[in-house]
């Protein structure tokens, strides 16, 4: 299990200014944990208690209005490490955390991890820049929600959401499950649901997509990826600043199977 850990440790940025010694102490405090699909890891505003990596499956960070809908925050993919918090007297969860289906975690202790902080201060420089770094996030969706059209800024979804909980199929097609309300969608893209709506119908008439109640499948990512592309969105770099740093999948050395190469179907 350690070694699952370092693992970890090393390819998150969190981390990168922490010398072998404090990683292996931070690996030898984590425990394995494995929560179901649907499973709570924290409340919004409960007391912080550990920090998490996820070693699969994945976790959706959210908040609730007083009506009951629900707003995504973040989307955690294998390989991240989270909550992001202030490393204050009494640090406290923003937002909820629940699996998105069977996942395997790591988890180690408050105490555990402010500790080593303490001892190699190089720890809170790998979460200030961290920190930093999603200020691209920030700066992205306000480009997308105020330069492009809808369509762009639901395909930037979409794409996000493969990165984050995409299976993908032995025919190089990728099922997104759980999807989300159209109005949950129309949330997050700063859209109309009936937009929204009219949209992914759309591509479901184009054979880009397929909804069932369970989820999505994205048949062509290529159609979405060339999208944004022809927009002028920077897309790789929005989706490697959500994952903290980590490649994205539509970097040219990744392997991943699609390409800023074509242009949308007519």
């Amino acid at each position: 299990m350690k070694s699952q850990a370092l693992e970890l440790i090393n390819c998150w940025s969190w981390f990168q200014f922490l010398p072998e010694e404090a990683k292996s102490r931070l690996a030898e405090q984590c425990r394995l944990i494995n929560v179901d699909k649907g499973e709570a890891l924290y409340r919004h505003n409960d007391a912080l208690t550990h920090v998490y990596g996820l070693i699969s499956g994945g976790v959706r960070i959210y908040v609730s209005s007083a009506d009951g809908s629900e707003m995504t925050l973040e989307e955690v993919a294998a390989g991240a490490w989270f909550p992001h918090f202030l490393a204050k007297q009494e640090p406290t969860n923003f937002g909820n955390a629940t699996a998105t289906n069977t996942s395997t975690l790591v988890a180690i202790n408050k105490k555990d991890f402010l500790e080593v902080g303490e001892r190699w201060p190089e720890l809170y420089r790998g979460l200030y820049n961290e920190f930093v770094a999603r200020g691209v996030v920030t700066i992205g969706r306000m480009e997308l929600l105020t330069l492009h059209s809808l369509n762009v800024r639901i395909a930037v979804y979409l794409l996000r959401l493969l990165v984050t909980r995409g299976t993908a199929k032995p025919d190089n097609t990728y099922y997104i499950e759980p999807f989300g309300s159209q109005s949950e969608i129309a949330n997050r893209v700063g859209g109309a649901r009936q937009r929204v709506n009219s949209i992914l119908k759309e591509w479901e008439r184009k054979a880009i997509i397929s909804i069932d109640r369970n989820g999505l499948l994205l048949k062509d990512p290529n159609y979405l990826v060339a999208i944004t592309a022809d927009s002028g969105f920077d897309v790789e770099a929005y989706l490697g600043a959500w994952q903290g740093g980590w490649k994205s999948p539509f970097h040219k050395d990744s392997g991943f199977s699609v390409r800023l190469s074509r242009s949308p179907k007519t």
